[in-house]
């Protein structure tokens, strides 16, 4: 399959339009009637949303649990040690999270809505789906960097890639004309609730999400381009994210892809080290985030990523505490409360409140998210330190970091932003994982463990802590070695964009340097 092809007839097949009999006539289908019923582009939005968190799961697998959570420290792989753990992922793996998602899904779907639409924001349909292709886009370039974006086109087989300043301002134009169009929606509009696997219809909280999403783009981008940044959070804000759990933005299936890669194939445990930090925190959500180990005592315990010369026995590491019909996470209004509390601690006064308080804020939601109590937690002063595993000693691992969860207002604003990005890692597990590792590659918090074994030769960096912040490990991934024959010329560009060369070393363009 060529890059980018998507046929004329297969964009008029992928849904309902009104030349649908013309091209697909079938005596035994729906009568015309019928499919005047049918909202139009109502398929493909769906086939969108299960792509912002992939609820396939085979492309949950390959897209964010074998190369997004090892580096955010939300899991570990029993059995693929030897390929992302250890910097070395196969270049048949690395090319999949482009090539799968862009080609057989994301193109596909969206430019089906362009086509109905004809390109208009009005249509409030392809505002909508403008907002998840953002979404999708949004994981995929913080994983590669430069993307093709503002220049795809249907049919088109080679296409110039955005330098990822602009493809940030790309993303967040689409997103303000999206919620300015989703905004006027009438309220009982809901024409789209059987298409509608998160809000039922409810486009007033679709603006909620997109303008949720905006804030993380901004938070992205702060360090190295603030005050658009502050520009675009300003809009947001101004026209409604998410602050209530009700709002949560969650797909609802009874076939959760993360529940079959971990529990059904025995694919994927949680990792050390989100295990180790709630562990040393004696956090109470530790029971709806992990099963627990009869082995050791019922305790919780977390897979030590890195060390393929070890084949673990996966009943001695937690599971993430998920069923099959458990809904698949995407944003959530503790996660957005500490979005602001690091937006109060740099200073942007219109977010209406103070770092301490925002952060008190997310640590309780997330506590109300999973209908734990919260107890006396704010005021744990302990501190995560070596990693002992007495099932494997191999991987045991000297280990320390001065991050604690109690709030100290006479701390310097570096501690005060290593317990924000580690509150908001924790309150982000399971499921995004991508995320949690671009938080991580932006501001160096939480301090995780370097992987036992580095395999890639020389090329990236162990992680080590300086002045308590972690530097190295795995940056990003390189472009699709497919593009080298598909689309050669532009793929060169943006390898020039990247500044670095294009591996795994090369930070992205939001790391301050």
């Amino acid at each position: 399959m060529k890059k980018y092809i998507i046929p004329v007839l297969a964009l008029l097949a992928v849904g309902c339009t009104k030349d649908f009999e013309t091209f697909n006539k079938n005596p035994y289908g729906i009568t015309e009637h019928e499919l005047e019923r049918v909202p139009q582009g109502g398929n493909e939005l769906v086939a969108l949303q299960k792509l912002v968190v992939p609820q396939q799961e085979n492309t949950y697998q390959m897209c964010f649990d074998l190369p997004a959570t090892p580096y955010a420290g939300y899991a570990s792989q029993p059995k693929f040690q030897a390929d992302y753990p250890v910097f070395s992922p196969r270049t048949g793996w690395t090319d999949y999270v482009f090539d799968d998602t862009y080609t057989k899904h994301l193109y596909p779907a969206f430019f089906a809505l362009k086509s109905y639409s004809k390109g208009d924001m009005s249509k409030y349909y392809f505002a909508w789906g403008t907002v998840l292709r953002v979404a999708v886009t949004h994981w995929l370039t913080d994983t590669y960097g430069p993307l093709p974006y503002s220049k795809m086109e249907a049919g088109q087989t080679k296409t110039a890639y955005d330098k990822q300043s602009d493809l940030y301002k790309y993303m967040a134009e689409d997103l303000k004309k999206a919620i300015n169009t989703l905004k006027g929606v009438d309220a009982t509009d809901r024409q789209y609730a059987d298409y509608d696997l998160v809000y039922k219809g409810d486009m007033t909280k679709w603006v909620k999400y997109a303008g949720s999403l905006l804030l993380r783009l901004s938070i992205r981008m702060s360090d190295v381009d603030e005050a658009t940044a502050k520009e675009y959070a300003q809009f947001a804000i101004t026209n409604g994210v998410i602050t209530d759990n009700a709002d949560n933005a969650m797909l609802e299936t009874k076939d959760n892809a993360a529940f079959k890669v971990a529990a059904t194939w025995g694919d994927s445990r949680a990792g050390a080290d989100i295990v180790s930090y709630m562990n040393a925190f004696s956090d109470p959500r530790r029971e709806a985030y992990f099963t627990k180990v009869a082995a050791r005592g019922n305790a919780f315990f977390g897979l030590r990523s890195g060390e393929p010369s070890v084949t673990p026995t996966p009943a001695l590491y937690s599971l993430p505490n998920i069923t099959a019909e458990s809904p698949m996470v995407w944003i959530t209004a503790a996660e957005v409360a500490f979005i602001k509390a690091e937006m109060a601690l740099k200073g942007w006064n219109f977010v209406g409140d103070t770092p301490a308080n925002l952060y008190k804020k997310g640590v309780e939601l997330s506590f109300a998210q999973h209908k734990v109590a919260i107890g006396n937690y704010l005021d744990n002063t302990d501190t995560r330190g070596d990693f002992e595993d007495d099932k494997e000693r191999t991987y045991n691992t000297p280990f320390a970091s001065r991050i604690t969860v109690k709030w100290d207002e006479s701390a310097d604003n570096e501690v005060k932003l290593s317990k924000i990005i580690t509150q908001k890692w924790i309150a982000m597990y399971p499921y995004n994982s991508h995320e949690a590792w671009a938080e991580w590659r932006r501001t160096g918090y939480p301090n995780l463990m370097s992987p036992l074994q580095n395999r890639s030769a020389g090329v990236i960096n162990n992680i080590t802590n300086v002045s308590g912040k972690d530097k190295g490990g795995m940056r990003r991934l390189p472009f699709s070695s497919k593009e080298i024959t598909n689309n050669a010329a532009n793929r060169n560009e943006a390898v020039g964009f990247l500044g670095g060369a294009d591996n795994g070393a090369t930070d992205l363009w939001w790391v301050k340097k």
